[in-house]
């Protein structure tokens, strides 16, 4: 364990999956056009945000008069690992995962246990992996995103009984799954060099039924030709391969903002099913010299906040084949603001919840040690009086719930 009292974001990293597929005919573009296609709004005069620029700088430091920390119940059967993500927050409900052992965990808001279960396995009615959970609070159903190779979801009542499952639409390649309104998921093709004039990779952005996994709807959110999330950097003996760190996705409340890595345009989606720019970035995207990934990282009513990481393909072959190790890539801050269109630099951004009712920033304090800082007069506030009641070493994590204006 760690010696020290440290800050874990609570942002989700990219898995990367390969499989074989077939190839499938090439289907022209008013194939897709004629599928019940959600079009974005036309716009005038977007924004266009340069990811290599200086912008003055703003500090949006939040003090703990607007947190809340919340430390989760621990027993012998529900403890974190090194997997262990937050899923889900409501004013009644948190919910989280150990994906690599197959654990889901329902805690009250006021971290108590509420239930757990584990169907991992190999029967119908059990799933070989968690690869993206949704909570359904109003019908308490919980849908887990099975193996890519399955091609399915499961769905469980918050105790584990198996409710239904049903597949996907032929040819998916689903990874990420969201809790769009009370009849409809959305959901989001992951990328695969296979099958890319196939409808799925050409709009991978679906909202589907939460009855039988049909096709409801597709965004008007197409591409000719998608960019990869992994990139390789050819060097003596091979290759080194490297993870594009991005996210396209976050749900700020009743929002979705969506940032692909092959789009120059950011959307925000809301609950009428329409796609509105927010703007546009520049450099393009494009895997040139210099690649720069853009991740939306959090939404509150006024401003929109996300960082870009800068990938120099010839700089980082440089490095590798100099030292034999990779140097910290540059990332730069931003917030945009929705009002006044006025962009800032700042020196970090908020981390998102995957999934809330309300617009908050979820991070996660791990408790390791945590008792000694009490004891060095190094706590106060609502930390303080939680640390005094922690008893032992294995210990789960404070939730750390922000909420932004």
């Amino acid at each position: 364990m760690n010696k020290c009292l440290h800050l874990l974001a609570a942002i989700a990293g990219c898995l990367f999956f390969t499989a074989c597929f077939n190839n499938k005919p090439k289907e022209d573009k008013s194939a897709f056009q004629s599928q019940n296609t959600l079009t974005a709004i036309p716009y005038n005069g977007i924004v266009t945000i340069d990811l290599t620029k200086k912008y003055p700088k703003k500090d949006f430091t939040i003090d703990d008069t607007n947190r809340e920390f919340i430390l989760l119940e621990t027993t012998n059967e529900i403890l974190a690992d090194k997997d262990f993500k937050i899923q889900f927050v409501s004013d009644k409900r948190i919910i989280a995962t150990n994906s690599s052992r197959g654990d889901v965990f329902i805690f009250g808001r006021d971290g108590k246990v509420i239930s757990h279960f584990n169907q991992m396995g190999n029967s119908g009615m059990e799933y070989l992996t968690i690869l993206s959970i949704v909570f359904d609070e109003d019908k308490e159903e919980i849908f887990v995103v099975d193996n890519l190779q399955k091609n399915r979801c499961l769905v469980f009542s918050e105790d584990g009984k198996f409710i239904r499952q049903f597949n996907f639409p032929s040819n998916s390649y689903i990874d990420q799954l969201y809790n769009f309104d009370d009849q409809t998921l959305l959901a989001y093709n992951r990328y695969r060099h296979k099958g890319t004039d196939e409808i799925n990779q050409r709009m991978p952005y679906v909202l589907l039924s939460k009855k039988d996994g049909s096709v409801v709807s597709r965004l008007d959110i197409s591409f000719d030709k998608r960019n990869s999330e992994r990139h390789a950097i050819r060097v003596e003996g091979g290759a080194i391969p490297i993870s594009i760190t991005y996210k396209n996705i976050i749900k700020c409340g009743q929002e979705f903002i969506i940032s692909d890595i092959s789009s120059d345009t950011v959307f925000v989606l809301k609950q009428d099913k329409k796609l509105t720019p927010l703007f546009e970035r520049t450099p393009s995207v494009s895997f040139a010299e210099n690649f720069i990934s853009l991740s939306v990282s959090f939404k509150t009513e006024q401003y929109l906040f996300f960082e870009a990481i800068s990938y120099n393909w010839n700089e980082l072959e440089a490095q590798w084949r100099k030292k034999q190790e990779l140097p910290p890539l540059p990332v730069n801050y931003f917030a945009y603001d929705l009002h006044t269109g006025q962009i800032f630099s700042t020196d970090h951004s908020p981390t998102f919840s995957k999934d809330s009712p309300i617009c908050i920033s979820i991070d996660m304090y791990h408790v390791e040690h945590l008792v000694e800082h009490l004891e060095k007069g190094e706590l106060q506030g609502e930390l303080k009086q939680i640390a005094k009641k922690i008893k032992g070493e294995d210990i789960n994590p404070i939730v750390i719930i922000t909420k932004y204006k």
